[in-house]
């Protein structure tokens, strides 16, 4: 048919062209565009999507599995290392336990010397003693024969201090004449000083040594807390700073607890993510050789 109808185009243009008539022109065929269809999406490769991910955990796995080793070696070795007696007072760390600086406001006097107690130091004048007496009762300044003695209280120990603030000694137990110290004070007598110290009864003492009980008039003068003075609180503000023991920092940091749940949160998802590592890493090792092995076989 198709033939049948070019032929009588063909006849049709002849005797127009005789008849002087114009023939029309063809109508120009476009060509058909064939359909491009889509591509398959390509199957998901299980191993290869786990290796991606291993590599991606591992990455960051990385650098918190290296601190938490470096950081547990230390620890090991923090007491052979002397970590545990490196105390550190950044202010900056002091704020992440929210610890800041607290100056006392008030203090133990006696003739010209003062003694404060802050949460770790014990100050007298403005010298940091080498032991710190934390919770004192009373302070005294004992002075016979040219001789000057400190005395501190606490509820079981009695200090003797030189005015310098180095110990002298330390009683307690049965060195003392009370078993529980409720007050220190001081007393004269004949041109003498004594040492007087308040438990299940009252004792006084020249040198803090040998004691002899006696009752109270009322004229021992006991040691009670009184307000520091602007200059004694400039005197005590740099031992007042809060420090931290370096082993318990990197104990903190060790376990995240040193940014609060955050931290604690993050050394959790560490710790997952080593997990995982360890089962994605022998899941494609078995799946690698078993691989291997139907390659051989073949």
């Amino acid at each position: 048919m198709n033939n049948q109808s070019a032929l009588r185009a063909d006849a049709e243009d002849s005797s127009a062209f005789d008849a002087g008539v114009k023939p029309r022109p063809k109508a120009a065929i476009k060509p058909v565009a064939p359909v491009k269809k889509k591509p398959a999406a390509p199957k998901r490769n299980t191993s290869l999507l786990l290796r991606q991910w291993h590599q991606r955990l591992g990455i960051f796995a990385f650098i918190f599995m290296g601190w938490l080793g470096f950081s547990g070696i230390l620890l090991n070795q923090s007491v052979s290392m002397g970590l545990d007696a490196i105390r550190v007072g950044s202010t900056t760390l002091m704020s992440l336990y929210g610890l800041h600086t607290e100056i006392p406001e008030n203090g133990y006097s006696s003739e010209n010397h003062w003694l404060v107690t802050t949460t770790e130091n014990t100050v007298l004048n403005d010298i940091v003693l080498d032991r710190h007496i934390p919770s004192p009762l009373g302070f005294v300044d004992i002075k016979n024969n040219n001789d000057e003695l400190l005395f501190v209280a606490t509820n079981d120990k009695l200090t003797l201090l030189a005015p310098d603030g180095a110990v002298i000694e330390e009683l307690s137990g049965y060195m003392l004449p009370v078993g529980h110290i409720r007050g220190i004070g001081s007393i004269q007598q004949q041109d003498t000083s004594f040492l007087a110290l308040q438990g299940e009864g009252t004792y006084i003492s020249a040198d803090g040594l040998g004691w002899q009980e006696i009752q109270d008039d009322g004229s021992i003068n006991w040691s009670t807390q009184s307000p520091l003075t602007e200059e004694a609180k400039q005197d005590v503000e740099p031992f007042a700073h809060p420090t931290v023991a370096l082993e318990q920092v990197l104990i903190d940091m060790h376990s995240g607890r040193l940014f609060g749940s955050f931290g604690s949160t993050l050394i959790n998802f560490v710790g997952a993510a080593a997990v995982l590592l360890s089962i994605t890493g022998i899941w494609m090792t078995w799946r690698t050789n078993r691989m291997r092995k139907s390659r051989q076989k073949k």
